[in-house]
């Protein structure tokens, strides 16, 4: 697993990327929980190269 980071415009964006192929949708009870603890958005895809969660933050 690795955690990125990137900051513009007083916002952060944050991605959690698991590096594991065909890995299922992730929980459904994972981006609410996000929005309820301040994410301005957020989202989960999969990939080739893994399943990705990310947030965007206001600064």
């Amino acid at each position: 697993m690795s955690v990125h980071l990137a900051d513009q415009d007083r916002q952060a964006l944050i991605v959690a990327l698991s590096h594991l192929p065909g890995l299922a949708a992730a929980d459904t009870a994972v981006l609410p929980e996000l929005t309820g603890l301040g994410a301005v958005t957020c989202g989960t895809d999969t990939a080739e190269d893994g399943r990705r969660v990310w947030a965007v933050l206001d600064l």
